[in-house]
């Protein structure tokens, strides 16, 4: 197939929170015959990988512009994570202390659109003139947003199924869209609350691909479905953690105090789930402290601490990831550290990146032993080469392992000003639903881990006869942008770091 063979139409649908294998468990048994027939007669990989860190809203808005976090003054998207203190670079000036950002508030969630900032665009925005549509889609900068009476899986479809059975209703043109956007949130609900092996959290799954085949038999009557490309995509995967742990006493016990951007106070900001994201002042909240800064942390209390130290504390924490005080968005080193969970040992290493945007490349270096243990893959293994590799290259190397693409996201993580200062990871040991001073909903069912199963995202691309009958071996979710305008004939953003599956 041409890669500029074109359609009319695409429909994206996002099912939060669906790992890979599952998916397609349920599509070979049988249970998923609406999602099968368009694997089957069109394009389907069970190895995507999504962003890290693997959350709903970094992952979520990444598909939906193509591109990644990165130094959003110049390049990138401005939104790193679901939660994050909003401090910028050049800090701002004044006595205005900056936000917490938490998409998990109606109020936030509104300014997600701003937060991506203008280095990059969404699908609607690369995709030329015509109509768009988003139902319930929150990345949708650039069409129609349709805000269903309620959440249910059904009502989503139905009001998307509209767009096309009478577009008058939205569109005063009375034209089909041109590209829309369906997102499915109760999944991520289900999974959470019950987790991915549930049978209301697979029952869903199966309503979700009977509504596809209704979705489909509107588009079949009205004529769009054979200029038509719908594409099917999670923005994660998920795990169960071994133990639940209140993290509320451990600070109180170090008697760190949580930043309080109301009361201008605060020792530091975090967020964790299995994964932690650690905020802490430098000169001010405005700014990133130094590593020495870290090593000798001055409370509010006047009490000293080294934050490292400190945070190899708290149970399970397995991995630490921080950046250098040097770092430029053009060049710099992230520092790795892993904890041998047997010995206490910490063995240390660091990735090297240079350039920026979708020419960056990565380099993975270690003291003493590899810490992500890639030398145990043939693939993988041929990135230890002391030498520098594109995004790609770290896709073709490490998909089929844990810390998949690892080396290349975290560098565009901590790039981003919004980023946190520290990361610690306990994959998977312990999950903590510790938020900004406060253990809430604590459950053991998440998603915020680098290792494959959270990692890993189904894609299935199908309807028109145009699309070509293709099981890719691996891709990434960035990739969905590019390949869905190359459908429509257009050209991706400057911005946009995937690349077309049909080349």
């Amino acid at each position: 197939m041409s890669a500029r063979t074109k359609v009319n139409h695409v429909i994206l649908i996002i099912i939060d929170d669906i790992r890979a294998e599952h998916l397609f468990a349920l599509l070979d048994s049988g249970r998923l015959p609406n999602m099968a027939t368009l694997a089957k007669n069109g394009i389907s990989c069970r190895n995507c990988i999504t962003s890290f860190p693997s959350i709903t809203y970094p992952c979520y808005s990444n598909i939906v512009v193509g591109s990644y976090s990165g130094y959003y003054p110049k390049e990138g998207s401005g939104i790193p994570c679901y939660h994050f203190v909003a401090r910028s670079d050049p800090p701002s000036k004044g006595d205005k202390l900056p936000i917490i950002r938490f998409y998990g508030s109606g109020r936030h969630l509104k300014e997600l659109n701003n937060d991506l900032g203008n280095n990059v665009q969404t699908i609607f925005e690369q995709a030329g003139e015509g109509n768009f549509l988003s139902s319930l889609n929150i990345v949708y900068r650039g069409s129609e947003i349709v805000v269903p009476n309620d959440f249910k899986s059904k009502t989503i479809f139905k009001n998307a199924e509209e767009a096309y059975a009478t577009p008058r209703k939205y569109f005063a043109n009375n034209e089909a869209p041109k590209v829309s956007i369906i997102y499915i949130p109760k999944t991520d609900e289900l999974m959470h609350n019950k987790g991915f092996d549930h049978p209301d959290y697979i029952t869903e799954i199966v309503e979700c691909d009977k509504y596809i085949g209704s979705f489909i038999n509107v588009l079949r009557e009205k004529g769009y479905y054979k200029d038509c490309v719908i594409c099917i995509v999670s923005d994660h995967g998920n795990y169960k953690s071994e133990k639940i742990y209140d993290l509320e006493p451990f600070f109180a016990k170090k008697k760190l105090i949580p930043y309080v951007p109301k009361k201008k106070v605060g020792d530091f900001d975090a967020n964790m789930g299995s994964v932690g994201f650690f905020n802490f002042p430098g000169d001010n909240w405005h700014q990133h402290p130094t590593i020495t800064q870290l090593e000798k942390f001055k409370t509010i209390s006047n009490n000293t601490t080294n934050v490292f130290e400190m945070l190899w504390e708290i149970p399970g924490t397995r991995f630490m990831y921080y950046r250098d005080d040097n770092n430029t968005p053009d060049r710099g080193i992230i520092y790795l550290k892993r904890k041998d969970p047997k010995t206490g040992e910490i063995l240390q290493g660091k990735i090297e990146y240079e350039d920026h945007g979708k020419s960056q490349k990565t380099k993975y270096v270690y003291d003493k032993e590899d810490l992500f243990e890639y030398f145990k893959n043939e693939s993988a293994i041929k990135l230890l080469d002391n030498k520098s590799h594109y995004i790609d290259d770290w896709l073709a190397g490490t998909y089929m392992i844990d810390f998949p693409m690892l080396v290349d996201q975290l560098p565009r993580y901590f790039k981003n000003p919004r980023s946190c200062d520290v990361i610690i990871s306990t994959c998977a040991r312990y999950s903590f639903a510790y938020e900004h001073g406060k253990t809430v909903n604590p459950h053991l069912y998440n998603h915020d881990i680098a290792l494959k199963m959270s990692m890993t995202v189904p894609l299935i691309i199908g309807g028109s006869e145009e699309i070509p009958n293709l099981e890719i071996p691996y891709c990434k979710t960035t990739d969905v942008v590019p390949t869905l305008l190359d459908f429509l004939g257009k050209k991706p953003h400057k911005s946009v770091v995937g690349k077309s599956l049909l080349t």
